[in-house]
């Protein structure tokens, strides 16, 4: 548990020559690291500091000499999330108080790099054990879900400042701005995936953001979301609905669950695309409405940018989903012809048996033509089979 190194806390022992090791006055806690430490390199500097090792022994009061080892950094790192839990104001009273334990634990969402798995999160469910047999907590587990985030890596390695091949973030944000970094660093991978660092990826975000900033000055300030008469819009415009539409549904999915992030922002991409195949300015308006609140987590920059210019932020908070965008006015069959695929067609979802049976028989005319046609099987949703003979 203990370390040769500044930092870190105190062990409130005492090494006395008469008494032994002797645990310092409870008045005297908690024992502070000197500020005037000199740092070289070598060595422990608490241990050649020259005075703050030197003390009394609480028990003779003869010279003696402080523990000069501190605490590895785990040791209060595995239990400063009960801390959390308890105000400020108890603190000088208290570790953490038990009504606030059992009210706020266990942790919803652990996060954490592969590393801390096996060390920190090990650890923090020891100390959390030992606590509640101890009586101090009324937990067994801390936390309630794990995500292991993935390496970063260059050029196939992890990166390290020891192999030389780190990215400087400050260069990237000079460059192309906070909001570039973040988004490919979602983007570029899942999160409990490595990332492979890329240029051109970098580059990439960029331009979509870029992309997204520009074309936001197609929509119009609105206060709230607008309706819409779906019988009078045209494909394209209920396709770029659609494609808002799915992107909002994938963000509840996402933030709540998966947090692949990476598809979320896809979804975003393909939204923004549909929304440029229409003119619409009121549904321009309506996918910004949606867009910069989904990825305003991701990329807040802009997206508080955007969405105060256009919006005032009125849209940051909770949007209803439009079921009817989502629904599908028209379907994609497969036609086969003796349960061999031969082509497709599109149709009404609600076209009827007859209507769907001709749009088959045309788009399958080749394979069909001078042929007896024995059976017409509809599966509806799904595909048109043409039996035949010959």
């Amino acid at each position: 548990m203990s370390r040769q190194r500044y930092w870190g806390t105190p062990i409130p022992l005492i090494k006395c020559p008469k008494c032994g090791i002797v645990p310092e006055k409870s008045e005297n806690l908690p024992v502070t690291l000197p500020e005037d430490v000199e740092i070289t390199g070598e060595g422990n500097p608490l241990e050649s500091h020259p005075t703050w090792k030197k003390t009394t022994c609480p028990k003779c009061g003869g010279e003696a000499q402080r523990e000069t080892d501190t605490l590895d950094t785990f040791v209060e790192s595995s239990w400063y999330f009960l801390r959390y839990t308890t105000p400020s104001k108890y603190w000088e009273e208290v570790p953490f108080r038990k009504r606030d334990t059992d009210y706020w634990m266990p942790v919803d969402q652990y996060i954490g790099g592969i590393e801390h798995a096996i060390l920190h999160l090990l650890y923090s469910r020891f100390f959390t054990k030992a606590l509640r047999d101890l009586g101090y907590v009324d937990l067994d587990e801390p936390f309630k879900r794990l995500l292991t985030q993935g390496m970063v890596l260059k050029d196939g390695a992890k990166m390290s400042k020891s192999k030389g091949n780190t990215v400087d973030p400050d260069e990237i944000v000079e460059r192309f701005g906070a909001d570039t970094a973040r988004l490919f660093i979602l983007f570029a991978a899942p999160p409990a995936k490595d990332l492979e660092w890329s240029d051109s990826g970098v580059e990439g975000g960029y331009r979509f953001l870029k992309r997204f900033y520009e074309r936001s000055e197609r929509a119009k300030p609105m206060e709230s979301l607008p309706t819409f008469d779906t019988s009078k819009l045209s494909k394209a415009e209920k396709e770029a609905r659609k494609k808002v539409y799915q992107a909002l549904e994938k963000s509840k999915e996402v933030y709540e669950k998966s947090f692949a992030f990476n598809t979320l922002i896809a979804s975003a991409m393909e939204a923004l695309n549909a929304l440029g195949a229409q003119e619409n300015e009121e549904i321009w308006s309506e996918g910004y409405w949606v867009l910069t609140n989904i990825l305003e987590p991701i990329v807040p920059h802009i997206s508080w940018e955007i969405a105060d210019r256009l919006f005032k932020r009125a849209n940051f908070g909770e949007i209803p989903i439009d079921i009817k965008a989502l629904e599908e006015e028209r379907i994609t069959l497969a036609v086969s012809v003796n349960g061999k695929r031969r082509a497709q067609i599109e149709v009404a979802k609600d076209a009827p048996k007859e209507e769907i049976i001709t749009k088959a028989k045309e788009a399958a005319t080749r394979w069909i033509e001078g042929k007896e046609i024995v059976k017409e099987i509809l599966v509806p949703g799904r595909l048109v089979n043409i039996v035949i003979k010959g």
